[in-house]
């Protein structure tokens, strides 16, 4: 019984080691997987809105831009969120509060933008700001998209360190020049980083992000402890990201030749080998049902002449015995 028990817990404190080190691999998964379902529902809802529909969307949002006289940045990272209005609620309201998507293919990102409310809070979900301009897909705007970069799971797993979502982790390797994507409804804008820069959160509160004449803008803010990340996005043509991508693609396409043709071909000779050697090997001993060894070919040469030699002389056979 003693044994049995030890053998029991030592079986439990291994479960609970390997699913510490596997629980957030597999709810980052999930997380993931909830939201491709989330946008999934967001798309089939914009699918059947009719062109004068979604119009109206983008007039509401620019609506909301000319009302703002400034655009700021609260600390909506801190606890207590303060509710927003109906009203602020109500615009660019696609799909349960999802306004649209955020794509940074350069980090493997895909995130819905949530309104920022209390059942939606910067803390648990990439929301948009709500002193800051909507997506209406004009000038003079500056989008602010504020979310968490690890999100610390709740209750006792959060507790004893786990995580769930790793959402914005990525944020801190982005460069200037990379590439965001903001889709809504059907209309994509994209966006190039112009700046990295980490702020106190005072620091942060104090900045005037009202855009200037003309200017179109996207900003980013994520926690990392006491200070806040912030990237600055400038918007370009559609059609000038295509050809950056198409450029970023020839550029590393000799180099990915070059990988190919200097670690690939080693491994391809190396497999051929070990194939020829299976063939030579299969050659030698591959036999047909019944076929005999050469080896006891052999063996029964030499048995049958040890044979034939007693036949043709048993005195000889005799005589050896006797001695």
């Amino acid at each position: 019984m003693k044994k049995f028990l030890t053998i029991l817990i030592l079986i439990l404190l291994a479960a609970a080691v390997i699913g510490y080190f596997v629980y957030p691999t597999v709810s980052d998964q999930l997380g993931r997987r909830r939201d491709a379902e989330i946008m999934a529902a967001y798309r089939a809802k914009t699918a059947v809105m009719d062109a004068d529909g979604k119009t109206e969307l983008f007039e509401q949002a620019k609506a909301w831009n000319d009302s703002l006289e400034q655009v700021r940045m609260d600390d909506v990272f801190t606890e207590g969120t303060s509710r927003t209005s109906r009203d602020y609620q109500n615009r660019m309201n696609v799909h349960d509060g999802v306004i649209g998507e955020l794509v940074i293919p350069e980090i493997s990102l895909s995130l819905p933008i949530w309104h920022l409310s209390t059942e939606t809070p910067a803390t648990r979900k990439l929301v948009h700001v709500n002193t800051s301009s909507l997506p209406a897909d004009g000038i003079g705007e500056n989008i602010i998209l504020a979310g968490p970069g690890i999100l610390q799971a709740e209750g006792i797993p959060g507790e004893i360190g786990l995580t769930d979502d790793r959402m914005l982790e990525d944020l801190d390797s982005m460069i200037p020049g990379t590439l965001i994507i903001l889709n809504v409804t059907d209309r994509t804008m994209v966006y190039r980083v112009s700046g990295i820069q980490m702020l106190s959160a005072a620091g942060l509160k104090e900045m005037d992000l009202t855009p200037g004449e003309g200017e179109e803008r996207m900003t980013i803010i994520s926690p990392r402890k006491d200070r806040r990340l912030m990237v600055q996005a400038e918007r370009i043509p559609v059609r000038e990201a295509r050809t950056l991508l198409a450029e970023e693609d020839q550029a590393t396409f000799p180099e990915n030749w070059k990988n190919v043709l200097f670690l690939g071909c080693p491994v391809m000779i190396a497999g051929l080998l070990v194939l020829l050697i299976i063939e030579l090997i299969r050659g030698r001993i591959y036999r047909l049902p019944g076929e005999k060894r050469p080896e006891d070919e052999e063996q029964q040469e030499i048995t049958g002449e040890k044979k034939e030699t007693t036949e043709k002389n048993p005195d000889r056979i005799e005589e050896v015995e006797e001695q």
